[in-house]
């Protein structure tokens, strides 16, 4: 009915109802047939999936029920399937261990998840060539999967009452509780991966702006002028998942143990260093990237790009937007 009237939808769903190790290949192809017709009959213009990680010891800590094997079944299928999709991925947390990181990392890096819309091949051959490695590699786009998480270098929050937080308060690394939040703040089993984790959240907030702005101009254009933006989104992106890498780099050259707070400035002002030579070669290439889009874009949707992009590119420093320090760092 939405659709008849002239509407496209956007919505959120699980990941298990795209994949489902527990269910048969009839069911599989059924799913793929929903998914296929919800696009082309119904009007779906997009969807968001929380897989929210690719590692099974973290989706677990999660109490999410899926498996990373699971998460890029899904993520193969529907992109074969043409479903516009977009991506939650929580990349730190405070149980989190350098291993779970670096995983993370390359599961975010990966280039067998994307593939290129099948719109001749049955739902059948999809579900079966998505779990076979010579369609996979036939149809991969090439893309990294982080070009398709809607915000990175995200870090989980404790909510006041979640199961996550009571494992958090388990470990004995919860801290005041904040009411007007709805969270409680929390130090990290990895004091370095809580250095990175400040250090992302400031990424994220100096950015937060352009960003958003690029995605409300996503959220409203259609077509060409809509894959521009979403390719300009992109460049964030990318910058965001070398910054991961970079962090990566910087932990492994710290101790876990015995660190004292002299090494804890030290790392603390090799990330933040390392930001500052990113942000440098960003903003080279975001200025191309924006004066493209902007001759792509009506005056108004411009105007309005070019003056977040002038904010953006004058600013300095890393403040965070929440100033209570969302990280619990």
């Amino acid at each position: 009915m939405i659709h008849r009237a002239g509407f496209a939808w956007e919505s959120s769903c699980r990941i298990d109802q795209v994949a489902h190790p527990g269910r048969d290949t009839d069911w599989h192809r059924e799913r793929a047939e929903m998914w296929r017709a919800l696009v082309e009959r119904h009007g779906l213009r997009r969807m968001l999936f929380g897989v929210e990680s690719g590692v099974d010891s973290v989706l677990a800590r999660f109490n999410k029920e899926t498996t990373g094997e699971q998460n890029a079944l899904a993520i193969r299928t529907l992109s074969a399937l043409g479903v516009p999709t977009r991506f939650t991925y929580i990349t730190f947390d405070h149980l989190m261990t350098l291993d779970e990181l670096k995983a993370t990392h390359a599961f975010q890096g990966r280039t067998d998840l994307l593939l290129h819309p099948q719109p001749g091949a049955r739902s059948a051959d999809i579900v079966a060539g998505v779990r076979n490695k010579a369609f996979v590699d036939a149809t991969t786009t090439g893309r990294p999967l982080h070009t398709a998480i809607s915000y990175m270098l995200v870090s989980m929050e404790c909510l006041i009452g979640a199961a996550y937080t009571r494992r958090v308060q388990a470990a004995g690394l919860a801290g005041r509780t904040l009411p007007s939040m709805g969270r409680v703040d929390a130090r990290f089993v990895d004091w370095r991966i809580g250095v990175a984790s400040g250090w992302a959240q400031r990424w994220v907030d100096r950015h937060f702006a352009l960003d958003y702005t690029l995605k409300s101009l996503e959220k409203v254009l259609d077509g060409e002028q809509r894959g521009a933006v979403r390719d300009a989104r992109v460049v964030l992106k990318d910058a965001a998942y070398d910054v991961l890498g970079d962090m990566i780099s910087a932990i492994e050259a710290h101790p876990l143990k015995g660190a004292d707070q002299d090494i804890h400035r030290e790392l603390t002002g090799r990330i933040g260093d390392m930001l500052e030579h990113r942000v440098h070669r960003l903003r080279d290439r975001m200025a191309t990237t924006v004066t493209a889009l902007a001759r792509q874009l009506d005056p108004a949707h411009s105007t309005t790009l070019g003056r977040e992009h002038s904010r953006w590119e004058s600013a300095d420093g890393w403040r965070l937007i929440n100033a209570s320090d969302p990280c619990g760092t």
